[in-house]
């Protein structure tokens, strides 16, 4: 095999892509038996996966393989072109499930790109959603189609025998392939790996954002370009409680943490830290809302501010309600809850926790201030830690006030001011009571890199603290800063 620079993709026979021009690309030899193998670990889901290739044909009229999975006779399959230069896929596991597809469209140009995805989810209930393909953007109806249910497939199984550019039976591709992703854990759609150019109105690749999970990998055909795992955790900052007449508790910023995100060598990734939100000051005034934390494209919203005689604010997650307000301020979606609602009556009018990580707000009653929503647990330090708790609620006059939630949260007040969020956790900040209250400000944020000690560079702006966990480097972000992978 070998690496050919500026291999242009270039359009031809309305399938095929142009006007773009690729970096690298890998020759695979039928006469050579080239291949590329993997061994994989336990999958994060082995019924929900996705492959995406660019290939251009070297060969026409014979078996040629472009992925495959091998554990034994009776657990194979492939995907891949067939004699009549249509694409198939044959997949069997030892309970005698099946997947076979095949395309009406065949590929007979040895000039042409084409882009190819396969997605499987074999949870889908209904069978056509099962397995779909798309070539250069377009989804393709397909023939022959067979699917079971809720089956792991042997193409993303624990162990040996996974391969590009061949079978278990020995039909090598014969021909190019670049840009080559294996997301383990997604059923994915063209949108994400290849867009149309605005100029020429023709299919090109880019980037893949997400994350590949534990059996995935990206492989750009580059020989100066390497790619490894990361876990990461980007929590923002936290909002500030609500001040004065009947403070809502500040909402925890927003916290995404997942492991399998890949990153490119000899490139700078920005680090940035949200500041927390101010707390309200004086009679009926808000908190306001965090700031984000960002890392990679990877956005964590700032929590929202607290109410003040009103509704929180909407953020990571949300602001408790203060006052005679009616309902609760949202989190967003896969970071945070919303915050608590307020219990606005004698004899001390508690206002409702903000939300947290992990849980929603409490609401307050006529005696308490709700308690902060509870945060979220991470190992990724190489210890359990809670960060992103919700801020507690304020009361009126002997009342009780709402702690803060596990997590950095701080507590509410009947006077003076409020605990604030806790530092580099996202707390969110409590919440004032009496009319001269002040809300605590939210806690700043923090982003947490996992990173492979034999990957790890050394090379950072912003001063990270960097520590061994077992084989890897964490390396935590207090202010704003750079990675170098």
């Amino acid at each position: 095999m070998a690496i050919l620079n500026n291999n242009q993709i270039g359009g031809a026979s309305g399938q095929t892509s142009g006007g773009y021009t690729l970096d690298n690309s890998l020759r695979f030899r039928s006469s050579a038996s080239a291949s590329l193998t993997k061994t994989y670990g336990t999958p994060t889901n082995a019924k929900i996966f996705t492959l995406s290739t660019w290939v251009k044909r070297g060969k026409l009229g014979v078996f040629q393989q472009l992925y495959s999975g091998y554990t034994d006779s009776t657990n194979r399959g492939f995907i891949g072109f067939q004699t009549g230069d249509f694409l198939a896929c044959y997949v069997r596991n030892s309970g005698g499930d099946l997947y076979e597809f095949s395309t009406p469209a065949l590929f007979r140009d040895p000039s042409a790109w084409y882009h190819i995805i396969v997605a499987f989810d074999t949870t889908q209930a209904t069978a056509t959603n099962r397995v779909k393909v798309y070539v250069n953007g377009i989804q393709h109806t397909l023939t022959l189609v067979v699917t079971t249910q809720n089956v792991d497939l042997s193409l993303n199984t624990t162990g040996s025998g996974k391969a590009l550019g061949m079978s278990n039976s020995l039909e090598y591709l014969d021909g190019y392939m670049t840009e080559v992703n294996f997301v383990d854990g997604q059923a994915l759609t063209a949108a994400d790996f290849g867009e149309t150019n605005e100029d020429t109105g023709v299919w090109q690749p880019k980037r893949f954002t997400g994350t590949y999970g534990t059996n995935g990998f990206y492989l750009p055909m580059n020989l100066t370009t390497e790619l490894y795992n990361i876990d990461y955790l980007v929590v923002a900052g936290g909002g500030g409680g609500g001040g004065g007449d009947h403070g809502g508790g500040g909402g925890a910023g927003g916290l995404l943490t997942a492991s399998g995100l890949q990153l490119y060598s000899q490139t700078t990734y920005t680090v940035t830290v949200g500041d927390g939100g101010a707390g309200g000051i004086g009679a009926s005034s808000k908190g306001t809302n965090g700031a984000n934390s960002i890392f990679n494209g990877i956005t964590s919203t700032g929590g929202g501010g607290g109410g003040a005689m009103s509704l929180g604010l909407v953020g990571g997650s949300g602001g408790g309600t203060g006052g005679s307000s009616a309902g609760s301020a949202a989190g967003t979606a896969g970071q945070g809850n919303a915050g608590g609602t307020s219990g606005h009556t004698a004899p001390n009018y508690g206002t409702g926790g903000g939300g947290g990580a992990g849980a929603v707000g409490s609401n307050g009653t006529s005696t308490t201030g709700g308690a902060g929503g509870a945060g979220s647990a991470s190992s990724i330090t190489g210890s359990s830690v809670y960060r992103a708790g919700g801020g507690g609620g304020g009361t009126w006059s002997s009342g009780t006030p709402g702690t803060g939630g596990n997590g950095g949260g701080g507590a509410g007040t009947v006077s003076g001011t409020a605990t604030a969020g806790t530092a580099n956790t996202g707390g969110g900040g409590g919440a004032g009571g009496g009319t001269s209250s002040v809300g605590g400000a939210g806690g700043s944020g923090v982003v947490i890199l996992s990173v492979p000690t034999a990957n790890y560079s050394g090379t950072t702006t912003g001063s990270p603290t960097v520590a061994t966990v077992g084989a890897n480097k964490i390396l935590t972000f207090i202010v704003d800063g750079s990675y170098t992978a």
